[in-house]
């Protein structure tokens, strides 16, 4: 293929890549825990061009690539919850949540609520990892109070307690949906020592919508100025193979 179209042609998927992933920030700008991700892009291989006295310092790429990089872990805002068991970390920390093959997943959204059989569970249904010292079906009257360190409440009665894991390895975190994501096989995070819980709030989107829409808009004149180039190019070669016939 022509080194142009195919500068040309990874221009497009690069930039094509950067799009959805932006577009997946934006649908997700009022979603509880969401974390924004973040595009990385690479030059791929470079060929030198020879000169007189040797290879010259400025090469012809042979276009760039995008992938989805890491998550931005930043804290988003806080939104206040109705439900006692509406919980957000202000900090440091993750949520633990057991997949149903019985996996730890580690999530932002701290919007939880018990079942029908006592069972504390987030909003996609999976089980929240929480300590009950007391069953919840014995738990006394009066509501439930999460202090910041995880310890639940009735009263004076310790009823259960709900850990917050260390986010120190969120670069290795791998995405599992519903705002769960895992460490690679064989890792487990660290039980966070002094977490701080905010009960009845819940932790927004960190996505920066007025950030995140202005350059959706340049990635699409960048996408139009690609496909510029690629048409013109393929034009000119049209010519070329005119003239030689």
């Amino acid at each position: 293929m022509n080194s142009s179209l195919s500068i040309s042609r990874s221009g497009l998927k690069g930039l094509q890549t950067h799009l959805d992933i932006t577009s997946n920030n934006i649908a997700n700008v009022n979603t509880i825990g969401f974390k924004q991700k973040n595009t990385n892009f690479y030059e791929l291989l470079r060929n030198d061009v020879a000169g007189q006295n040797g290879p010259l310092p400025n090469g012809v790429s042979r276009g760039m690539k995008a992938t989805q990089g890491q998550f931005n872990m930043t804290q988003g805002s806080f939104i206040a919850g109705s439900n006692p068991f509406d919980l957000a970390i202000s900090g440091e920390g993750m949520f633990g949540i057991r997949l149903p093959d019985n996996q730890l997943a580690y999530t932002r959204d701290g919007s939880f609520a018990f079942d029908q059989n006592g069972v504390l569970r987030n909003a996609s249904g999976n089980r929240v990892e929480m300590t009950l010292n007391v069953p919840k079906n014995n738990w006394p009257k009066g509501e439930p109070y999460v202090r910041e360190d995880g310890q639940v409440r009735i009263g004076n009665v310790l009823v259960g307690e709900i850990p917050v894991f260390d986010d120190a390895n969120s670069s290795q975190l791998i995405e599992v949906g519903e705002n769960q994501w895992v460490l690679p096989q064989g890792q487990a995070a660290a039980r966070l020592a002094n977490p701080v819980i905010k009960q009845h709030f819940l932790e927004g989107s960190n996505v920066e919508l007025a950030e995140s829409m202005s350059d959706m808009i340049v990635t699409q004149r960048a996408y139009s100025m690609n496909a510029k180039v690629l048409q013109a190019t393929d034009e000119m070669m049209q010519r070329i193979n005119e003239y030689k016939q």
